[in-house]
């Protein structure tokens, strides 16, 4: 049975479209959304214009997936604080300036959380084993 085809008001659904079906319209959803939520920007205004914008979108979410892009879009947003010359904050220059410093955090934060997601105390030894052992 064929998979039902996405229509582009659910691309721009990002708080709801699972991760896995994530593209280049979901993202630039987010951002604005992010933008006029954060900093009541209304028109969002792309950095170096829409292909940029869609080029470096497109290599993050292929090289970094869509969970860890959205952990770095909230995270972003967080951290940025706008000015009267930079009212808002773009998805070019999140990406392409902001991504280098906050990727190895998000990074080294999914590797601690899954060495303690995989840690079993004695070493996965059950009790009996232990004994076994003495």
């Amino acid at each position: 049975m064929p998979r039902a085809k996405i229509t582009a008001d659910q691309r721009k659904d990002w708080r709801n479209l699972p991760p896995e079906h994530w593209n280049v319209r979901t993202v630039h959803a987010m951002v604005a959304d992010l933008n006029r939520e954060h900093f009541n920007v209304d028109i969002y205004v792309p950095l170096r214009g829409w292909t940029f914008e869609q080029g470096v979108i497109k290599r993050a979410l292929t090289e970094y997936g869509a969970e860890a892009l959205r952990e770095i879009i909230t995270r972003a947003f967080r951290e940025y604080k706008p000015t009267l010359q930079y009212p808002q904050l773009t998805a070019g220059f999140l990406v392409a300036y902001m991504l280098p410093q906050i990727m190895p955090r998000v990074l080294a934060e999914r590797k601690r959380a899954e060495k303690h997601d995989n840690y079993s105390p004695n070493n996965g030894l059950t009790d009996d084993e232990i004994i076994d052992l003495m």
